[in-house]
């Protein structure tokens, strides 16, 4: 299922990137097992955009890792919506729902030092 978001309702900048992703189940021991990969299309404290071949079901929740400047960030994420690009790919607003205050503060300090 394809979900778009009608209006922009970012409520902090965004910060373009392009940052690798790597993602499991939110349930996984092993952490050697990845489900995909994806590409950050821009971030801030609140979520990531991420660019990929295969897309996450609407509303599901799951793992990832993602290096930030010098910080490789480890975070639960959820699905908030999802649009295919027109060269086949998918585009999901991922929303934080789980992440340590050292990593949000880490992604403010990238999003600063390299915003407009």
């Amino acid at each position: 299922m394809v979900g778009k978001i009608p209006q922009d309702r970012r409520v902090a900048e965004r910060l373009d990137s392009g940052h690798l992703v790597i993602h499991t189940d939110v349930g996984e021991t092993d952490l050697n097992r990845t489900l995909g990969l994806g590409v950050t299309l821009d971030l801030n404290e609140f979520g990531i955009k991420v660019q990929a071949s295969e897309p996450i079901p609407l509303g599901e929740r799951f793992r990832f890792s993602l290096a930030v400047g010098d910080e490789v960030i480890e975070a639960t994420g959820k699905v908030v919506h999802i649009n295919r690009a027109l060269n086949g790919t998918f585009e999901m607003g991922i929303e934080f729902v789980e992440i340590y205050a050292r990593y949000i503060e880490a992604i403010r300090r990238h999003v600063e030092k390299n915003g407009n």
